[in-house]
């Protein structure tokens, strides 16, 4: 079964196990070489919603979970990766596991990135920020999440 790294609002666990009841925790797991940026706007969420943005010397930390390929393609219808263009593309990436190892995962990139960034909405960071909090993300990776809040509330 494949690993799917969640970044974004998929972290939340009852998104998780609704889009994919196959899902199996594996591990809290770091993407080196980006950054969490909101470059899409989400007219079903009414706010900018999350992506990956490369970024050597920072990374992304989310999620780990091992899905069936029933569930990863509910996934795509989800995130959009069926539509003409597609909202995001699936990718496959290496993934640093909170014990040190390093694991192949799939996840979502925004393909047509806004040259500018949309802002979340507290709804939306909330489901991140419960899912950084269920799987036991860095509180320093957690305190930068907030700053999101915080900057969605002007």
């Amino acid at each position: 079964m494949p690993n799917y790294f969640a970044y974004g609002s998929n972290m939340s666990q009852d998104q998780i196990r609704a889009r994919c009841p196959s899902h199996k925790f594996i591990c809290a797991a770091e993407l080196p070489g980006y950054k969490l940026a909101f470059t899409r706007y989400s007219s079903k969420r009414e706010c900018g919603v999350a992506d990956i943005d490369p970024a050597p010397g920072q990374s992304v930390w989310g999620a780990l979970f091992e899905v069936n390929d029933e569930d990863l393609a509910k996934l795509d219808r989800h995130e959009g990766a069926h539509l003409s263009p597609p909202a995001y593309v699936r990718v496959q990436v290496q993934v640093a596991a909170s014990d040190g190892g390093s694991l192949d995962a799939i996840t979502y990139e925004v393909l047509d990135k806004a040259a500018a960034e949309h802002s979340p909405n507290v709804e939306y960071l909330s489901l991140i920020l419960d899912g950084a909090r269920k799987w036991g993300l860095p509180q320093a990776y957690q305190e930068t999440l907030r700053r999101f809040e915080d900057q969605s509330e002007r």
